[in-house]
């Protein structure tokens, strides 16, 4: 396999895999892109939130739970990802009283560990793994 070095300028890659340890210099970033949830008695993080937009905003106002699609559904929308493999979801809560957002596992195949609280004005982040051919879990960051 020949390998390419860029020395000088920028370079659109598709995709870098590598399976033991790695080490990128100068800055890396990843695109995201953001999505709202409409306030509301259901409230839902679709697979798309989770894996495509990543980044969700929501100003509920009361306490509200926000529940997850489900293992299967969120595992259909990672393009060629493996067992293993992870993607990143926030939640930001723009509420600036005290209504607080609950993330909630979908009706199957999501495993939620860590707190599940977003606070007013506050944001949180998970860590989604793709852990099996129907399940994902959310670890808290």
């Amino acid at each position: 396999m020949a390998f390419n070095r860029l020395t000088r300028g920028t370079a659109l890659l598709g995709g870098i895999e590598t399976t033991g340890p790695s080490r990128f210099r100068g800055v890396t970033s990843v695109k995201r892109t953001a999505a709202t949830i409409a306030d509301g008695a259901s409230m839902v993080a679709t697979a798309a939130h989770i894996v495509t937009n990543t980044i969700v905003t929501a100003t509920p106002t009361t306490a509200r739970a926000v529940t997850t699609a489900t293992g299967a559904q969120i595992i259909a929308l990672f393009s060629g990802e493996q067992v293993g493999d992870c993607t990143e979801f926030t939640i930001v809560n723009l509420a600036a009283s005290a209504a607080t957002i609950t993330l909630t596992a979908g009706a199957s195949g999501v495993t939620l560990v860590g707190l599940a609280t977003v606070p007013a004005a506050t944001s949180g982040t998970w860590i989604v793994r793709y852990d099996s051919s129907s399940g994902v879990t959310f670890y808290r960051k």
